[in-house]
């Protein structure tokens, strides 16, 4: 292998210090443009040479003035600062601006059946913020910054962000129409492990049989469209039930069933003004939808 192939590549402090060279034409004034010492811009300088194995300038009497290689060095050197200097003219104050992309997070039943309305009403009051909408079960990384504020029914939120409750989310037990009215013994939705564990879930396996589960469903999603069907009763939200004009509430909401509902978001993040603009608008939403969660409207 040559020594050229193995000489490490330019890097950006070298591109600065060969344009300064050239631009300034001597190494005193190219030193003091980038605050170093006559010396060790001296040595830098050298150790480039070496390392590219070409002179860059040609050492005049009072100035130094670019070889071949070193003016090929300026230019591209040039042009990439004026393309940083772009670059950064763009950028900036991007955290610092009220309008912007905010991304947000929740799982689908709230995607599905309070969000969209909430974030018409966002969308048409704050026409400078764009929301990004992660629709996931998942639990989506706030610190890795894959979003900005996740909505997350839970009693124990992540101790390292920071947020706030802004709804308290109730079940009931809904049933379609068609079946409201029918005699004791109705069949039941379900589910499956993956939701065996959370409250509907444990509530279910306390107070009905193994033997009348009709269907399991792996989401609240797809237990709301199965209870939609006539497949069964099951247990739902109450801002999910009370969506949709197919279902009826057998009963009021379950005791000991109620989550709350927090907006969290990393510390960083919550600074940001636009994202500070978009939790409060939508924290006002959630509040005025507090009937809906509750089972009260």
């Amino acid at each position: 292998m040559s020594a050229a192939t193995m000489a490490p590549a330019l890097q950006w402090d070298d591109l600065r210090v060969v344009l300064a060279i050239a631009e300034q034409g001597t190494l005193s004034a190219a030193a003091q443009q980038l605050n170093v010492s006559h010396p060790t811009l001296s040595r830098r300088l050298q150790r480039i040479e070496r390392r590219l194995g070409t002179r860059l300038f040609d050492r005049l009497p009072t100035a130094l003035r670019a070889t071949e290689a070193g003016e090929e060095i300026r230019r591209v050197a040039l042009r990439l600062s004026e393309e940083v200097a772009a670059l950064e003219q763009r950028i900036g104050g991007l955290d610092a601006a009220a309008d912007g992309t905010v991304r947000l997070t929740a799982p689908d039943a709230v995607a599905e059946y309070l969000l969209p309305g909430m974030l018409a009403a966002i969308c048409q009051g704050h026409p400078g913020l764009q929301i990004d909408l992660l629709v996931t079960n998942q639990l989506v990384s706030l610190p890795q910054r894959k979003a900005d504020i996740a909505l997350r029914v839970t009693a124990k939120p992540d101790d390292a962000l920071t947020g706030r409750q802004v709804g308290a989310v109730a079940m009931a037990v809904y049933a379609a129409r068609s079946l409201a009215d029918a005699p004791a013994g109705l069949p039941w939705v379900g589910f499956d492990a993956a939701l065996a564990c959370n409250g509907p879930g444990e509530w279910m396996a306390r107070h009905v049989a193994d033997g009348d589960i009709r269907l399991r469903a792996n989401t609240l999603l797809g237990a709301a469209q199965a209870v939609r069907a006539g497949i069964g009763c099951g247990v739902l939200p109450c801002f999910v039930g009370g969506a949709l004009p197919d279902l009826v509430r057998l009963g009021e909401p379950l005791p000991g069933l109620t989550q709350p509902l927090w907006m969290l978001m990393h510390p960083d993040t919550a600074r940001l003004p636009r994202v500070r603009r978009a939790s409060q608008a939508l924290a006002d939403q959630l509040r005025d939808a507090a009937a809906r969660l509750t089972g009260q409207a």
